[in-house]
């Protein structure tokens, strides 16, 4: 009998088995891969509903995978929909722990700025509603005022959260656009008007350098292809409005400091980004009006009224026509 083919089989075992269980790894990862990778595509073109659907399949594989519950968390956050908010903490938690990196901290300020943000906006409606229309019963009136301020109380705790996670993240990637634009969005909600001037000014610096940069490079750039050029087109546009949007964000800071003249120059900024823009126009002009500038205010409301889409029997518009109508007034009694 030969002895010594099984014992060469049994040696060969080990190998085969081996080779059997990497072949399987790999196969794995590249499954994981290859929905981590679908995922990513979906998300980055706006398509969240199938980014979520293909990182869940993902993590049917490997429920711990980091890059994938990042994805599945962001994806359910941009759905803006409380319900799906809500659970899209489940996956950045796990993220978070997983990643330990500065993206993971960012999406989880984000969760709280945005879940905080619903919760103070229902908090607010309701508030409105009862003081409105108040409940007949004095107790259940009570109740349903201290539940609605319950929820702002909520709101807050979420805003602090994300304030002490956006520090973190702007202490390792102090340009980091989102988190300056974000930091100073969640500080104006804490009331904290002083702390959220700081990264919005920032983020309006980079925006600004940015657009001069892509100014520059349609300008004296021959090499461009049609494609390439209206690539930059298209960021510059989104540039200019995201610092419009920021401009208008300090202007309501600059309001309720009282600083109007600050308010007013900040929408003196944004019409230089956007000369036509009737929100500019008529919020300058009520700025102008409320500091005793009555031409000036008429001036622009009349811009305003020349460019706005707003019907005619809109609040802005009959507001615009009475500052005119003042001014027109006091011009003809001094003739």
């Amino acid at each position: 009998m030969d002895w010594k083919r099984p014992a060469l089989l049994l040696l060969l075992l080990p190998a085969l088995v081996a080779c059997s269980s990497s072949a399987e790894e790999d196969d794995l990862d590249s499954q994981k891969q290859d929905y981590f990778d679908r995922a990513t595509i979906y998300y980055n073109k706006g398509r969240y509903t199938q980014a979520y659907q293909q990182a869940r399949r993902g993590l049917e594989l490997e429920p711990d995978n980091g890059g994938l519950n990042l994805i599945a968390g962001r994806s359910l956050l941009l759905h803006r929909d409380l319900t799906e908010v809500s659970h899209a903490l489940y996956y950045l938690e796990i993220a978070q722990e997983e990643l330990q990196s500065y993206k993971a901290n960012q999406a989880m300020a984000e969760w709280h700025f945005r879940y905080g943000s619903m919760l103070f906006g229902y908090a607010e409606r309701e508030q409105d509603d009862l003081l409105k229309y108040p409940d007949s019963d004095p107790a259940v009136q009570k109740h349903n005022l201290d539940a609605a301020l319950e929820q702002s109380a909520k709101a807050e705790e979420h805003f602090a959260s994300a304030d002490t996670l956006l520090d973190s993240v702007l202490l390792e990637t102090p340009d980091n656009l989102n988190a300056l634009e974000m930091s100073g969005q969640v500080n104006a909600l804490l009331g904290a008007n002083e702390e959220a001037l700081a990264p919005l000014q920032n983020a309006i610096d980079l925006l600004m350098e940015s657009r001069k940069y892509n100014n520059r490079l349609l300008a004296t750039d021959t090499n461009l292809s049609i494609v390439q050029e209206e690539y930059v087109r298209r960021v510059l546009k989104s540039d200019m409005q995201r610092e419009v949007a920021i401009h208008f964000l300090i202007a309501g800071i600059h309001q309720s400091n009282k600083a109007y003249q600050s308010e007013e120059h900040e929408y003196t900024l944004i019409l230089g980004i956007s000369p036509d823009s009737p929100p500019a126009l008529h919020s300058r002009g009520l700025c102008r009006y409320e500091r005793g500038r009555l031409a000036d205010a008429a001036s622009d409301m009349r811009n305003f009224v020349a460019s706005t889409d707003l019907a005619f029997d809109s609040d802005q518009v009959h507001k615009a026509l009475d500052i005119i109508s003042e001014y027109d007034s006091l011009q003809a009694n001094n003739q």
